[in-house]
């Protein structure tokens, strides 16, 4: 990795937006920050000693240009100093870039001189306040520029003031470094952008999403079908549209040709924490309504495309036929999927709850496992599907799910979750306004399955984490007491033949109580059903424990990493990064 500190990717930064213009005032911290400006003749810099009147110089100067002009000041109370012009750009929404140095090795449980607070400030004097870490590998390093594009492209396009820390390096190395990208904002003439999506391989990716109005799917659905392009998510999106693809599925189908150059990314957090590898090449797009700057992946975020999101579908749709079927391609492979005959587990029950779900239901997953399950299989596209995933945590699915069926008393409205989260939120089963509309699905293996996926816990602590990270062995006797206690009626199954025989019953028979299907299966079960078959359908039992690199990369996303200096090779294997040192031999 280059030696590039960073302060280089500030100023880098600064330059790529071209914010050029700066007001520096004198000190120790930013002495880097002032040396590598003055010595670049595409800076204009300007020396004022106050920093209070700094700030409205540079506002004066930031008011005729009509862009943003950058300010830098020392640590101690130098940046106090900004307080009351900043207040002024605040409310004048005059775009200024406030640059803070401090230094890293001081903090406020170190008795340090010339140290002050900046984590906290006034809600009037920023849009946007960042404090940047030093770069010390690849990971520093995409925070950094992650972190710097939200700040500037806020102050360029939204023409607002916005505070960087950055911390103080003394390297006055004035090579700048390249490897950069930065954020543009489009608020309208989104036709304008089709040019760049042509030739390429594009998909669309939607995390979670409020349910989709007739008028945005249809603009969404023809974007895709104008493209041949596929609509990646997970049931969380509400996306029941044309060419719609589960990201669960490309498990099974991993490859670097099905990898696309640019995603549209849009909607919340997405649940699934395994992304395929799909956002390995890719640059994205992010559309949103509230001007609020998100990357997913930590990819680099090229365009901010602000607006509605039908609007913006109908005016990128394009107006030539495509002469690439990425999603064909894409569709053909997961036809021919075999899936394996799956144990008793979570995904077995989901597969046959998707199976006999009621048309025009309700669905609500807990998180991970249970939404992970139920990302394998299609439903009916007029079941409507919830997923607790802005906190994401084990909070509330049951009570959720209950609040869903208070109001929907014609519809039934099914739970499925695993048992820390059922007894965790145990409490509500006795609610009086529970009705007969209730089915609850309790997969239960008696521990946090989630943390048992992991492979690397698993490798180093395997069954002793089930004292404390998986918490093993709490309400031994199931549910059934708790259940019959409240007036649900109680069905259980322990093998494959139980719950096949009961599931359809369970879903679609019409009964006088709400309903609790518990289902006993096993972690050793439930971590064979998530396994999935490679490309080819051998078995991964099959797969040798030494295999060659080059083979690797046709099963799991293996790509190319430097970190202190030294290649490796990132293994995503089933979500988790897994980083493997590359012999010199291997390099050549």
């Amino acid at each position: 990795m280059a030696s590039h500190k960073t302060v280089h990717y500030l100023i880098a930064l600064l330059k790529a937006y071209g914010i050029n213009s700066i007001v520096a005032s004198p000190g120790t911290q930013n002495s880097t920050f002032n040396f590598l400006v003055q010595e670049d003749k595409d800076f204009n810099c300007y020396s004022v000693i106050d920093e209070r009147s700094a700030v409205y110089v540079a506002i004066g100067m930031a008011n005729e240009l009509n862009k943003p002009v950058a300010i830098t000041c020392t640590g101690a109370t130098a940046a106090r100093n900004y307080m009351s012009g900043l207040t002024e750009a605040y409310y004048s929404e005059t775009p200024i870039v406030a640059c803070t140095f401090y230094d890293p090795w001081t903090h406020k449980y170190n008795i340090a001189p010339q140290y002050t607070d900046r984590s906290v400030s006034q809600n009037d004097i920023k849009a946007i306040s960042v404090t940047l870490p030093e770069i010390k590998d690849d990971k520093d390093k995409i925070n950094v520029l992650l972190e710097i594009n939200a700040a500037l492209s806020l102050a360029k396009y939204n023409h607002m003031p916005v505070h960087i820390n950055c911390p103080n390096i003394y390297d006055y190395n004035q090579e700048l470094p390249t490897d950069i990208w930065t954020t543009e904002y489009h608020y309208e003439k989104f036709s304008e952008l089709k040019s760049e999506l042509k030739n390429k391989k594009v998909a669309v990716h939607i995390g979670q999403h409020k349910k989709f109005t007739k008028e945005e799917e249809c603009a969404l659905s023809e974007f895709a079908k104008s493209y041949k392009i596929p609509v990646i998510c997970d049931h969380s999106s509400n996306y029941q549209g044309e060419n719609k693809v589960l990201i669960a599925q490309l498990r099974y189908i991993v490859n670097a040709d099905i990898r696309p150059d640019i995603i549209i990314d849009l909607g919340g957090i997405s649940g699934v924490y395994n992304k395929c590898g799909i956002f390995n090449n890719a640059v994205l797009w992010r559309i949103t309504q509230n001007y609020k700057y998100s990357a997913r992946m930590n990819r680099p975020l090229r365009k901010l495309l602000i607006g509605l999101e039908k609007n913006i579908f109908n005016e990128l749709k394009n107006d030539e036929p495509a002469n690439f079927d990425f999603f064909g391609i894409i569709n053909s492979r997961i036809s021919e999927i075999k899936y394996p005959d799956f144990p008793l587990s979570t995904t077995l029950i989901s597969r046959e709850l998707a199976k006999h779900i009621p048309n025009n239901s309700i669905l609500h997953l807990a998180i991970l496992s249970a939404l992970d399950g139920m990302n394998l299989f299609n439903l009916s596209k007029t079941v409507d599907v919830l997923c607790n995933l802005g906190g994401f945590g084990i909070d509330g699915p049951l009570s959720t799910a209950v609040g869903q069926s208070l109001v929907n008393k014609n519809k039934k409205v099914f739970l499925l979750t695993g048992d820390l989260a059922f007894f965790y939120d145990m409490n509500i089963l006795g609610n009086r306004h529970i009705d007969k509309n209730l089915r609850i699905i309790l997969v239960n293996n008696n521990e946090g399955a989630a943390m048992r996926f992991n492979p690397i816990m698993e490798k180093v602590w395997g069954e002793k984490q089930k004292v404390l990270v998986t918490a093993a062995g709490h309400n031994k006797n199931g549910a059934k007491s708790w259940a019959e206690a409240n007036g649900f009626k109680y069905i259980f199954a322990d093998t494959k033949e139980s719950l096949s025989k009961q599931m359809e019953d369970f879903c679609k028979k019409d009964y006088n109580a709400p309903v609790i299907f518990e289902v006993i299966t096993t972690i050793e079960n439930d971590k064979q059903a998530r396994i999935p078959t490679p490309p080819n359908n051998t078995a991964i039992s099959q797969i040798p424990k030494t295999v060659k690199l080059s083979n690797m990369e046709k099963v799991f996303s293996v790509r190319n990493e430097y970190s202190g200096g030294k290649k490796y090779k990132a293994v995503n294997l089933m979500g988790v990064r897994i980083k493997l040192k590359v012999k010199p031999k291997e390099e050549k």
